[in-house]
Order: C-alpha cells, then sequence, then structure tokens
C-alpha cells in the first residue's frame, strides 16, 4: 500500500477526495489530511509519504513553499495540485518544483481522478523512483501546448516568430459531460476534441491547439492577416466550436486575448485569455468573449464587486434568507445612489459571480432556468430602477429556492457516505459520533439531530445494529468464538457485547448460535 497525504483548508475538498476513490483497491491509503503545509510538513516528518495531494492557496504555508521544503528533503513524494482557474502561475511553479501534474477543482469527479491515479501509477511508481525527468515524453504539439501552458517547459521560439493570440476553450456543463466518458476521459473525449480540430484547414495550417484539463483547452492562433485578424479569429472559434457541438454533442465556450509578442508575454496572453472565457457566462453558451468588442463588464469589475457582495453572494449560495435579506438593503442602496447604467453593471457582475460560485459546486448558471438567458440584453432592456429592483428581487428568489433545494441533496448524500463510513470502520473501537461528523464535515451536535432525523433512529442505535448484524453473520459463517466476535465487530468487552447482542435479538450470543 502507498501512503497518500491530502492538504487543503477545505473541508468538502478533503472529504471529497477521501471518498471519491475506492483508494485501497487502487493499492494506496490515506493515512492523514492536514488544512495548510506546515501541518503536512509535521506529518511528513513522522511518516512516509509516497502520493501528496495539495492545494496551492493555503493558510499559513501554501503549496510552494511546501514543496520548496520538500526539495530540502531526502524523500520527495509524487505530488498532485489542486488549482483553481485563477492558479496557473502558482500551478506552473509549483511544476519547476517537482510536482508530477494538476488538476483543476471544477474537474474533479471520480472518473477523472481515476484516470489520473491510473497514469501516475504507470509513469510515476513503476519507474525507478520520483524522477519526473525520466519519464518518456511521447507528446506531441498538443500535449507540449498543454505543459507550456501552466509552465513545464519553455516554449520553442519558433512559435513566437509572428504576432499571436491565445484563446481558451471550455467545455459547459462538464460535470455532466464528463459521466459520459468514465474513465476513458483522455481517449473518448480529450483525443477526439484535438483531432477534430486538426482536421479544419486554417485550424491546421495557423494554430497549435493542446488540452490543459479535461474540461479545458488552449489555442495559440498565429496572425498573418493584420487587417482581418480579428474576424478571422473568432470565426474560427465559431468553426471549432460548431465541430465540437456536431460531432461530439459539446457546447464549447471561448475567450480571446489580446494580440502578443514573444515567448515572454504568453504566460500573460494565457491569463488574458481566461479571463475573457469567465465572462461569457453572461452572454450565453456556445459564446466567444473577445478584447475587442466593446464592454460594460470586466473580469476585474466582477472580482471586486465579488468582495464587495460576499455576504450576500454567500447568502445566496448557501440558501440563507436571513443573510441575504439583510445583505440585499445594501446593495438597493447601492443601486439607488448610481444612475441606471450603472446599476444594471452592478446586477451583471453579481450574476457573473454567481455563475463563478456555481460552477465551483459543478452546476450550470444555464441549467437554472428553463430558457438560455443573455444577461446583458435581459437586463439592458429594463428602463426604470423599479423594474430593475423587482427582476434582481425575483432573480435572487430563483436562486435561494435552487441553493434549498441543492443543500437537501447534499445533506441526504452527506448521510449515506456517513453511513458507509461506519460500514467500513464498524470494527474500530474508538468510532464515536464525533469521528463521523468530522469525517463528512458536520457539527457533531447537528450531525446527530440530523441523523435521527433522516434515519429515525439515533447514532448509538444505529452503529449498535450495524455491528451486531456483523457478529450474526460471524457467528453463522466461522467457527470464531464469543470473545473473538466481540473483537472483531468492534467491542473491547465481551461483557457489553453479550448486554448489547440481548437487547437486539432476545437471546444470549451462545444460544444464538446454538
Amino acid at each position: 500500500m502507498k501512503n497518500v497525504l491530502i492538504v487543503d483548508d477545505d473541508t468538502i475538498i478533503r472529504i471529497t477526495l477521501r471518498s471519491l476513490i475506492n483508494w485501497e483497491e487502487m493499492g494506496y491509503r490515506i493515512i492523514a489530511d492536514a488544512i495548510h503545509g506546515q501541518q503536512a510538513l509535521e506529518i511528513l516528518k513522522k511518516t512516509k509519504v509516497d502520493l501528496l495531494i495539495t492545494d496551492m492557496k493555503m493558510p499559513v504555508l501554501d503549496g510552494i513553499g511546501l514543496l520548496e521544503q520538500l526539495n530540502r528533503e531526502d524523500h520527495i513524494p509524487a505530488v498532485i495540485v489542486l488549482s483553481g482557474y485563477d492558479d496557473f502561475k502558482l500551478v506552473r511553479e509549483a511544476f519547476r518544483l517537482g510536482a508530477y501534474d494538476y488538476l483543476l477543482k471544477a474537474d474533479l469527479n471520480e472518473e477523472i481522478f481515476t484516470a489520473m491515479i491510473k497514469k501516475m501509477e504507470e509513469e510515476v511508481f513503476a519507474s525507478s523512483g520520483n524522477d519526473l525527468e525520466s519519464i518518456e515524453d511521447s507528446s506531441i504539439e498538443s500535449r507540449l501546448l498543454a505543459d507550456m501552458a501552466v509552465g513545464k517547459r519553455e516554449l520553442k521560439e519558433d512559435f513566437f516568430s509572428q504576432d499571436y493570440l491565445v484563446i481558451q476553450f471550455e467545455i459547459e456543463d462538464f460535470q455532466k459531460v464528463s459521466m459520459r466518458f468514465g474513465e476513458k476521459i483522455e481517449e473518448e473525449l480529450m483525443k477526439p476534441m484535438l483531432e477534430f480540430a486538426g482536421q479544419i484547414p486554417r485550424v491546421a495550417a495557423r494554430c497549435v491547439l493542446g488540452a490543459i484539463s479535461p474540461s479545458r483547452y488552449v489555442m495559440l492562433y498565429r496572425i498573418f492577416d493584420t487587417g482581418q485578424y480579428r474576424e478571422n479569429a473568432v470565426s474560427t472559434c465559431k468553426q471549432l466550436s460548431n465541430v465540437w457541438n456536431n460531432y461530439m454533442n459539446l457546447t464549447v465556450a471561448a475567450g480571446i486575448s489580446s494580440p502578443g509578442k514573444g515567448a515572454d508575454e504568453f504566460l500573460e496572453r494565457f491569463e488574458e485569455a481566461g479571463q475573457n472565457l469567465r465572462l461569457h457566462y453572461l452572454k450565453g453558451k456556445m459564446e466567444i468573449c473577445t478584447p475587442w468588442e466593446h464592454k460594460t463588464v470586466t473580469y476585474e469589475q466582477v472580482c471586486k464587486a465579488g468582495k464587495t457582495y460576499k455576504e450576500l453572494l454567500t447568502g445566496l449560495m448557501t440558501g440563507d434568507e436571513l443573510s441575504v435579506q439583510e445583505a440585499k438593503k445594501k446593495l438597493f442602496s447601492d443601486l439607488y445612489r448610481e444612475r441606471l447604467e450603472k446599476a444594471k453593471c452592478i446586477c451583471l457582475y453579481l450574476v457573473c459571480n454567481l455563475a463563478w460560485l456555481l460552477q465551483e459546486n459543478h452546476d450550470d448558471i444555464h441549467s437554472l432556468f428553463p430558457d438560455e438567458v443573455n444577461y446583458y440584453e435581459k437586463i439592458g432592456r429594463l428602463q426604470e430602477m423599479r423594474n430593475l429592483e423587482l427582476w434582481v428581487n425575483n432573480y435572487f428568489r430563483w436562486i435561494l429556492d435552487y441553493s434549498a433545494h441543492q443543500s437537501d441533496r447534499r445533506q441526504a448524500d452527506m448521510m449515506i457516505r456517513a453511513k458507509r463510513f461506519i460500514q467500513d470502520n464498524y470494527a474500530n473501537p474508538e468510532l464515536t459520533l464525533g469521528s463521523v461528523a468530522g469525517y463528512i464535515g458536520l457539527n457533531e451536535k447537528y450531525f446527530s439531530s440530523r441523523f435521527t432525523k433522516e434515519e429515525g433512529t439515533t447514532f448509538s442505535n444505529y452503529l449498535t445494529e450495524v455491528r451486531i448484524s456483523k457478529a450474526r453473520e460471524l457467528m453463522e459463517t466461522t467457527d470464531l468464538k464469543i470473545y473473538e466476535i466481540s473483537q472483531n465487530v468492534g467491542y473491547n468487552s465481551v461483557e457489553h457485547f453479550t448486554r448489547m447482542f440481548k437487547r437486539l435479538c432476545k437471546v444470549s450470543p451462545g444460544s444464538y448460535r446454538k
């Protein structure tokens, strides 16, 4: 068994990684998790770790700091980096410090993660060590660009002999899409996307396309036509999106950068393309966002509004009506102090922030409403502040109702995970209400009341029923002694086991066996 350490300050991410795949079946065991790099280092001093999965942005000591410390040690585990869409500079630095691969948090699902672990098993652990330079480079241009996008290696200079654009593409509603391909996501999704693109003459003639994650792709577009490059680039993106849609049933949006000059500007243009792409939610599906179109909304403005109205956005996403009511007072106070056009822009900023938050939760803002919405047009048609206020209230009500529904579903999922955890760990005498609550990330008191409500019995009674059921099974199928069975189902005291058995089965363990 290879030892795994998870490092992330987000409880939900740690829980997700623990339960996402069957670790033991794949030859791994999670020995611990940590909430920041410093805590991880303390664990690493005491225990050998073969695989480290770490977030980039954490308090106390971040992912980069952790990797820098690890590089001073004799044993360096294989490292998978978790990142957000705005972490590519950090991921680039992580690769320079020896990380094996990275995964966008929005792409975190069983199929993709399983494929990554299997690939790492072949490339890292099957070799003589964790020396990433020793791995055979079987990449073609697409893989080279993927490596380059996050800084694994320097770009060849001839890629930049002319001015260029960087274009990022994103598969929309990717969580549902990924379920179609399962573990064959690289073979049946990523490779065909690149192959279809390569069959388009103007893409093959002037572009290099690569995958930077299963959901996101990047294209280097060489500018040969300085007078027409804007129209031609948009036309190329539309043609690509239509091909992917017609032949693979994928909806793909795009963000285009302003022109770059030389290799030194690539990362800046790459990030600009990603920022423009993230604004496409306001326009609709399969839309293309460019730096030269007239903009009433910029990426920086959306980010600023996200900080200003953080309490409102958090309340909407968690279904907290009281905090939303309070936060709306500030919002409407701000809106009525502004001219109508500026107030409309603030509403667009909030819609875009909600789209980002939904994406982080593996939801899609386009799927919330029966009809596809262009928010620029929808909000732009409102002619009075009163109408804008009414629209915002209705929109927030829709989001709150959706969040409440999702919260109920997530709570049900948590109870399923809790019961599965009990089934897997009933033999541990140390299994307690607190340890199960901690595993699924809930407050102990809240978990206790929620469990009783959902299951119709207390946690203690449920655990006892599981243990006694397993004891009966052992009595029926093995020759183990009663005290051995008692220990195998989590009881240190055979007397206590006997009392619990008689309470549930109405006979003693010995009589039951006879």
